[in-house]
């Protein structure tokens, strides 16, 4: 038979088959329970009738029972007098256990055994096998006593009896099989007429899902007992369409803020993530539910640990937490606006400042939604307000000594002296020079406050860059003659014409020579040489000075910049030249570059590109 056809058969009978099988079950149990029942009664029987006996053998005369003695007639008077089928043998045994004289069953021979010596074993019961396997007996045994001692035992064993069914019990079990089985057709058809609408509707509940997938009223005809049951299963199927169809009309307006929700927030996160500074979103319980991913650079900790959970469980700064949780909405407008700086132990040299700002609801201003945090970087903040105030000491410095320099000298014209021409000459050129110096100072912080405030505006024209570096060279040379330095200037015949502003690029260039000039020691060399590649003029300063340290070449051209190595100290200077140098180059769309050694010199290079190579880039 098929598969299928089996399973369907099963599926169709299974509760009356179940029925059947449950019967049979309830049937065996009780049977086994009634067997068990009916052995321990036999059982306790044995025993109970066994110990008797061999009590009330025991006090017989031994003369009696013996065999010898012509009176053997009260052992045979008792196996005829016992109405149990259960008995087996009755024997007279001497205390070494011989037989003297003994009774049993048909085909029963009486086992072997050593009886017990002690006198507190002398009456009692143990189980025997009997020869040829013809089954275990119980055997109970007493002492025959004769004027006080022990002249024999007497030996009554009886079949242990079996476990099942025997002959006379077959009415007893068809009597109580045959009502189960007339009862189990019974009730299986009363069952099958009351359950016949329950598979009805289950098939009909079945076309209807598989029709339309839409539920229904189920119409059948029940008996009285179940008309009820499906009135009420009707009312029920009624109730959850409707609220089915309501939570379509829910899940349809949920899906809709949903969406409106998501566009929200990703119009929130795109607006964060183009915000120049690092920012988070504290709710109200000090989680953080938005953030841009700028905070990863900025504290070191991936978005996944950040956003979902609290300060204290990504930020291991001790002081940022601290201050977040302060800064935590309690729903009032008393909260914390102060701002929190603080140096990140994995970025030496950095300092982040913390502002906060909450978050107030647009429909009640005294309720606090959140805290928008702010982490920004100020370190550069913080180097221009220290390079500011070096600078303007460093100003007044620069502009300090060549005053008292023109105060001295213009006493010294005014005094009695000046009819010394050699004087009087010295004196002029002295003050000739501090003035240029003061007016190269005042012109450097003006052009770089017009570069900054993009005021500056340049004049290209087509200079010849061979006479422009001839002539920046020769005038600061002559400022270096104090110190007995070694110049020397390497410059092609021809370099081809460069568009440039030449008033801008001659302050460039002599920042460039002149700050070689100032960090080389005494009895050293400047050098200036170019080179003329195919696309690019290139012009090199060389010095065999102090040198610029790897850190301080990462800063160099930062405005108002001074290096904190003594060597550098010493020497005067305001931190402006070489910033406004590269800021001039870059307006030329030139690069400036620096390659140092500490205490063995520096090379700052000028690249411009050629009129060909710029016609070439701007097609």
């Amino acid at each position: 038979m098929p598969r299928s056809t089996i399973r369907d058969i099963w599926k169709r009978e299974h509760l009356g088959l179940t029925m059947i099988i449950a019967s049979l079950v309830v049937i065996m149990v009780t049977l086994f329970l009634l067997f068990s029942n009916q052995q321990n009664e036999r059982i306790n029987h044995n025993r109970e009738q066994g110990t008797s006996l061999a009590r009330l053998i025991s006090r017989i005369p031994f003369e009696q029972l013996v065999a010898g003695s012509g009176q053997s007639g009260a052992l045979s008077v008792l196996q005829h007098s016992s109405t149990d089928s259960g008995f087996a043998y009755v024997a007279i045994v001497n205390p070494q256990g011989v037989p003297l004289t003994e009774v049993t069953a048909p085909g029963v021979l009486v086992p072997g055994g050593q009886l017990p010596v002690s006198p507190a074993s002398w009456l009692g019961e143990r189980d025997l096998q009997l020869p040829g396997d013809q089954g275990t007996v119980t055997e109970f045994y007493a002492p025959l006593l004769e004027q006080g001692e022990i002249a024999g035992y007497v030996r009554l064993g009886y079949l242990q009896p079996g476990f099942g069914l025997t002959a006379s019990q077959l009415p007893l079990f068809a009597s109580f099989a045959l009502p189960i089985f007339l009862l189990t057709p019974l009730f299986y058809f009363l069952l099958r007429r009351e359950v016949r609408p329950f598979r009805e509707a289950t098939e009909k509940l079945d076309r209807i899902v598989g029709q339309s997938g839409a539920l229904g009223q189920v119409e059948l005809t029940p008996s009285d007992e179940m008309q009820g049951f499906i009135d009420r299963f009707n009312r029920f199927m009624g109730v959850v369409q409707h609220r089915i169809g309501e939570l379509e009309a829910n899940r349809s307006e949920l899906e809709t803020s949903t969406r409106l929700l998501g566009y929200k927030r990703a119009r929130i996160e795109s607006a964060l993530q183009s915000f120049p500074e690092a920012i988070i979103v504290l709710d109200e319980s000090g989680v953080v539910s938005l953030a841009n991913s700028r905070l990863e650079n900025m504290v070191g900790v991936t978005l996944d640990r950040i956003i979902g959970h609290k300060p204290s469980e990504w930020c291991s700064n001790t002081d940022v937490v601290a201050f977040l949780s302060a800064c935590m909405p309690s729903g009032m407008r008393g909260l914390r606006t102060d701002t929190f700086e603080y140096v990140p132990s994995t970025r030496s040299g950095r300092t982040i400042r913390i502002e906060p700002y909450p978050l107030f609801s647009p429909r009640d201003v005294n309720e606090v939604l959140g805290t928008l945090v702010i982490f920004r970087d100020v370190t550069a903040e913080k180097l221009a307000r220290s390079s500011s105030g070096e600078f303007v000491a460093h100003l007044s410095h620069e502009l300090k000594t060549p005053l008292n320099v023109l105060a001295m000298y213009s006493e010294t014209l005014l005094g009695d002296d000046m009819q010394d021409e050699a004087l009087r000459i010295e004196a002029a050129n002295v003050i000739h020079d501090e003035v240029e110096r003061l007016a190269m100072l005042i012109s450097n912080m003006l052009s770089i406050t017009k570069i900054e405030m993009g005021s500056l505006s340049i004049e290209r024209k087509r200079v010849k860059l061979r006479d422009l570096l001839q002539d920046a060279f020769d005038s600061c040379t002559r400022s270096g003659k104090d110190k007995n330095l070694k110049f020397s200037l390497d410059l092609p015949m021809e370099i081809s014409p460069v568009a440039l502003d030449k008033n801008l690029m001659r302050v460039a260039i002599n920042n460039l020579l002149t700050n070689a000039i100032k960090y080389s020691n005494p009895g050293g060399a400047v050098s200036m040489s170019v080179e003329e590649t195919e696309q690019t003029v290139r012009v090199s300063v060389r010095d065999n000075g102090v040198g610029i340290s790897p850190e301080d070449q990462e800063r160099i051209f930062d405005k108002f910049f001074r290096s904190e190595d003594d060597n550098v100290r010493q020497r005067s200077g305001h931190g402006l030249g070489l910033s406004l140098a590269r800021e001039i180059i870059q307006l030329h769309h030139g690069t400036l570059s620096v390659n140092s050694t500490p205490g063995e010199g520096s090379e700052f290079i000028v690249e411009f590109s050629k009129e060909a190579n710029l016609l070439k880039q701007a097609v």
